[in-house]
């Protein structure tokens, strides 16, 4: 694509990031005008790009006329191998996840000093909550980041740990004492619990995903509502965890194509759908293990 460069230092490049960088968040369309704004681009500039990635098909148009991300640019993301490589050998564990709570259930990986999550199962009648697939979360204030930061390298957890932590509701931990703590106990329970430290009314159960020949990877975590206990949650998170990061090696050992990854077979005489007591907690006989969502739908950009 062809581009001058009036802003010193700027390659096109920078430019066209900075153009799909601009839907980024909640914004899944964007006008000319919108884009000129979070990018900082002149209106010519950004409009010239916009036409070119239009006919690339990196973007498309919305039937208002905006622009939207494209499937041509959904199609080579779907190739890198932290994101679906895993998603794809974690997704039969998810879904039985969903399965137990018909609430939320996120896969999240590092992304720079936040959590991007990957996928997220959510059901229609899901508690509200702030994050979706491809969005970002904090890494202090939400169960899977905490899970995640507490098994990061010791850099990173010095550098949050610096703050500023954003404070969310009135229930975040903005104290780097109280942090460092959290981290701690997380390191040694292999669970990380959010108490409406990033939405009210939501609280969230997580835990880190691990392979014998790698440090955390991933998390994995399960959000539901306020009034339930969620600790009566943290074993078929772990357990789901421990799943998802053996399913992970094996597949990396077997060098296999992650599109004919198949889920295991549930074992016979199982429940299909293990729902959740009056207590919260999961039904001793309902074993997480891997199955197929039914009526769960995934949170989308």
């Amino acid at each position: 694509m062809a581009g001058n460069q009036s802003t010193p230092g700027r390659t096109v490049a920078s430019k066209v990031v900075q153009v799909l960088a601009a839907f980024a968040g909640d914004s899944s369309e964007l006008s000319l005008a919108e884009l000129h704004r979070r990018t900082g681009l002149p209106s010519s500039t950004a409009h010239r790009l916009a036409q070119d990635l239009l006919r690339e098909g990196i973007l498309e148009r919305s039937p208002d006329g905006d622009y939207r991300i494209g499937l041509r640019l959904w199609e080579i993301a779907a190739r890198s191998v932290r994101g679906p490589g895993l998603r794809e050998a974690a997704m039969p564990f998810l879904q039985n996840l969903y399965e137990a709570t018909q609430q939320h259930v996120q896969l999240a990986v590092l992304d720079g000093d936040q959590a991007l999550i990957v996928e997220k199962i959510s059901g229609p009648h899901a508690v509200p909550t702030v994050g979706r697939a491809g969005g970002r979360l904090p890494l202090h204030a939400s169960g899977v980041g905490k899970a995640i930061l507490a098994h990061a390298d010791a850099e990173l957890q010095e550098r949050i740990l610096a703050g500023p932590l954003e404070r969310f509701t009135p229930h975040t931990v903005t104290s780097p004492q109280a942090l460092r703590a959290v981290l701690a106990q997380i390191r040694r329970d292999r669970t990380a619990y959010c108490h409406q430290e990033l939405t009210l009314g939501a609280v969230s159960c997580a835990a880190p995903i691990s392979t014998p020949e790698s440090s955390t990877v991933a998390s994995v975590s399960m959000v539901v509502t306020a009034d339930q206990d969620v600790t009566l949650l943290a074993a078929a998170v772990r357990t789901a965890a421990i799943g998802i990061g053996r399913a992970l090696q094996v597949h990396r050992d077997s060098g296999a194509d992650p599109a004919t990854w198949s889920a295991p077979k549930r074992p016979a005489g199982q429940a299909h759908r293990p729902r959740l007591a009056s207590s919260g907690t999961v039904p001793a006989s309902g074993a997480i293990t891997a199955g197929t969502m039914v009526d769960g739908r995934r949170d989308r950009p």
